[in-house]
């Protein structure tokens, strides 16, 4: 569907059954497959389900208003069984593995609880002060905060057939956003905003789109000076082998290639771990062979 050359760093899965590695992006897509057996089993809204949507209290059926809390991070789960529910866990599935491979497994899984939590609080705070109503549930609405994350990240990866990754997103984003202006559905609206929105600050607070300089970027350090000592440490390690390794590749004196040169650069500023698998492939070899002749 879109260009199939791996970005990122990081694809170390949770676990594993078998050979199959279970990611992040693996895990919720699987639990989206056990979601529409469910549903199939008990009907439309049935006695599991009715526990789960995020849904306004005009429903009767329950509501974070009314105390059902545990609504505001369960609402991705059910997921109608169809054709194109198929297609929408393919497309997660693609674009969030390359994600989770940019941020990682923690920082993939902590971006997928923000685009559940955030949309969730802020149309129950309007529902509760304005008096919207209506309801959201399934994988919807957590994927397209996924592709605009992408889009934003890989502008110009291309889908088929070549439509940059972009285009893609302002269009669904579009057409999501005059579907629901046309229902008069304020509920589904207020929450496809605040995906965009968190989908956005997100990948950018993560130090990812660099190039959409008109989205601020918020910081990420969290309160605890434990966790910023580990951060600070992990990065200086990584610098400290990245010195080590240009010492070993740069030792024999003799002249690199403009690429080599490149990588030893971001070795030096960023640290060895900035590198890809790929890259790092290529300075190991590289120091293999200036090792020999030397």
């Amino acid at each position: 569907m879109y260009s199939s050359r791996r970005f990122g760093h990081s694809d170390d899965p949770w676990f594993r059954i078998g050979g199959f590695a279970v990611s992040t992006t693996a895990f919720v897509v699987g639990l989206g497959v056990i979601s529409m057996i469910i549903w199939g089993i008990e009907g439309r809204f049935g006695p599991i389900f009715r526990e789960l949507v995020l849904i306004s209290e005009d429903y009767q059926l329950g509501s974070v208003v009314e105390g059902d809390i545990w609504r505001l991070v369960t609402w991705p789960i059910p997921n109608e069984p169809h054709f194109w529910t198929i297609i929408l866990f393919a497309i997660f599935y693609m674009l969030g593995s390359q994600i989770e491979s940019l941020l990682g497994r923690w920082r993939f899984a902590f971006f997928l609880v923000a685009l559940t939590l955030v949309p969730a609080v802020i149309v129950t705070a309007v529902e509760a002060v304005a008096g919207v109503n209506g309801y959201v549930a399934g994988l919807r609405m957590v994927e397209v905060g996924v592709l605009v994350a992408f889009a934003a990240q890989y502008a110009q990866a291309r889908f088929w057939p070549g439509i940059p990754g972009w285009v893609i997103a302002v269009v669904i984003v579009g057409l999501d956003a005059i579907q629901a202006l046309g229902n008069r559905n304020w509920f589904a609206l207020i929450v496809l905003a605040c995906t965009v929105a968190v989908a956005l600050l997100g990948i950018r607070a993560f130090g990812y789109a660099t190039n959409l300089t008109w989205i601020p970027k918020l910081s990420m350090a969290s309160g605890s000076s434990q966790s910023s000592t580990r951060t600070h440490s992990t990065k200086s390690r990584g610098r400290s082998r990245g010195r080590d390794h240009l010492q070993s590749v740069t030792s024999a004196g003799e002249p690199v290639s403009p690429e080599i040169d490149a990588l030893l650069d971001q070795v030096s500023s960023k640290g060895l771990d900035s590198l890809t698998r790929k890259q790092r492939k290529q300075l190991e070899a590289h120091a293999r062979r200036m090792r020999r002749r030397r």
